[in-house]
């Protein structure tokens, strides 16, 4: 079995060196003879190169379950600012939302956006008791949802998400970014930035666990709408080939009176289920139509499938061969 790719980072060289000794070539003579100075000053050399390094890999071993949160909005602010902290991810102002996604004061209907933090952190919460070192890692948690929004932001959904959940644990005062830092810095929360729609959600967060582990997840969680889960059980898994026994959806549904959840339902049969029966892959003009508008960009296909066995080419090109690697555990 392949072994994932490893980039080489390097570290800045140094071009000087402090010595804490005095220069023999000049020896101490009068009243200071004898004396060892407590705090020599630093003898520098302009000659001296610090070796390149090459950052060791994670190791991956063991891992063997995937959880997949798929991301539906932006959470748009900037991480990087000082003032990251007070931009709370509960609050819809800092979201990018569709106008159905957004709140309604006429009948009470709440944002999404709270919805999509608890999508966030319910996906954490499954790792929860692998932060500690007497556990040992097996379960990698990505966000997954491309830069869906490009007339507002360059920013995907997947990136955002973390931002969301590290925001959360700052309002909530841990300083060092909690949980969401913790996990991210040890590699277990993983950001698949392409997704257009709920098929490359799963699709692509399974290769990024291929390309990172160097084997298939033995277990697939998926996080997203409890209204969504007959789309990924009954058509998104078969389509790909992808055992039964070998998925599970943890849905999490926004807020919704009796009414409002009979047109949700309603709504997600007609357009979400119905057209994916009719165009499992998504490479229809109506499915097809909505990634590119969601921008979809077919170039990254080489990058997604880079090192991978043929028969998820086939995949990619429309074809859905007989047995996949992922057939067996």
């Amino acid at each position: 079995m392949a072994a994932p790719a490893t980039p080489s980072r390097k570290l800045p060289k140094s071009n000087f060196h402090t010595a804490n000794t005095t220069s023999a070539e000049a020896p101490v003579t009068g009243p200071d003879a004898g004396r060892v100075d407590a705090n020599p000053a630093p003898q520098t050399n302009d000659d001296f190169t610090h070796p390149d390094h090459v950052i060791p890999p994670r190791d991956y071993t063991g891992f063997e379950n995937l959880v997949i949160v798929c991301c539906h909005a932006i959470f748009h602010p900037d991480a990087s600012s000082s003032e990251f902290p007070l931009h709370s991810p509960c609050e819809e102002k800092n979201w990018h939302l569709a106008p159905f996604q957004r709140s309604n004061p006429e009948t009470g209907k709440p944002g999404e956006h709270e919805t999509f933090v608890a999508h966030a952190l319910a996906g954490i919460d499954v790792l929860k008791s692998e932060l500690s070192p007497h556990v040992p890692d097996k379960t990698l948690l990505v966000f997954s949802g491309g830069a869906t929004k490009s007339s507002l932001t360059s920013l995907s959904e997947a990136r955002s998400y973390y931002h969301a959940a590290l925001a959360q644990e700052l309002a909530q005062g841990n300083h060092g970014g909690g949980r969401a830092h913790q996990l991210f810095s040890r590699g277990k929360i993983l950001l698949e930035e392409h997704a257009t729609d709920s098929f490359q959600n799963l699709l692509f967060s399974i290769l990024l666990f291929r390309r990172t582990t160097g084997r298939y997840p033995k277990q697939v969680r998926i996080i997203t709408h409890a209204f969504k889960a007959k789309r990924f059980l009954d058509l998104h898994a078969p389509t790909i080939r992808w055992p039964a026994d070998r998925i599970q959806v943890q849905g999490i549904d926004p807020v919704m009176s009796g009414a409002e959840r009979e047109e949700t339902v309603k709504g997600e049969e007609k357009f979400g289920y119905a057209p994916w029966v009719e165009d499992p892959l998504g490479t229809g003009e109506v499915l097809a139509g909505k990634r590119r508008n969601r921008g979809w960009d077919e170039r990254v296909l080489m990058q997604l499938t880079e090192g991978l066995e043929m028969t998820v080419d086939e995949l990619f090109s429309g074809t859905v061969p007989e047995q996949l690697p992922w057939s067996a555990a």
